[in-house]
């Protein structure tokens, strides 16, 4: 994708990244991190994204619900992306699970998808789900409480 996003720093096992928000309330640690999902009978690899600001004096601890307000959320998107992107790219077969904490982050979520949708498709199958009444291709429009990508 070509939006300006932030240089990323990956853990050796490139499933935590940490990158810095910078905007007029300063500089903001955020990281990204997949961990996989337990699923029940199945082959299927999930990973969970989170998504937040963090304090390394917390050990590391995501807060998804605070709303830095920085004025970078297109850069911080496309940071995100990039962070998916290179956890694809080590686990090919993974499947991305993301959801909103909220229903106005899930929908954030979605319009930055649908916004970038004819790139992202390049690279991604995506679905999004309604009311957990199973999965749909993406769609643009669509109230989504969840997003699943896979590489293709």
């Amino acid at each position: 994708m070509n939006l300006e996003r932030y240089p990323i720093k990956a853990s050796a096992d490139f499933q935590e990244f940490k990158f810095i928000s910078i905007g007029p309330k300063g500089e903001i640690k955020k990281m990204v991190r997949f961990t996989e999902m337990p699923v029940a009978d199945s082959v299927l690899r999930i990973y969970n994204l989170a998504f937040g600001d963090y304090s390394e004096e917390k050990e590391n601890l995501i807060d998804d619900l605070i709303v830095s307000d920085n004025k970078d959320p297109q850069r911080i998107l496309a940071t995100v992306a990039e962070a998916v992107i290179t956890f694809t790219n080590k686990r090919p077969g993974a499947f991305v699970f993301a959801q909103g904490n909220t229903p106005a982050r899930a929908r954030y979520y979605a319009m930055g998808v649908a916004a970038n949708l004819p790139e992202l498709e390049k690279m991604f199958d995506i679905w999004g789900t309604l009311d957990g009444n199973g999965w749909e291709l993406f769609q643009r429009n669509r109230r989504y409480e969840a997003l699943l990508a896979k590489r293709r």
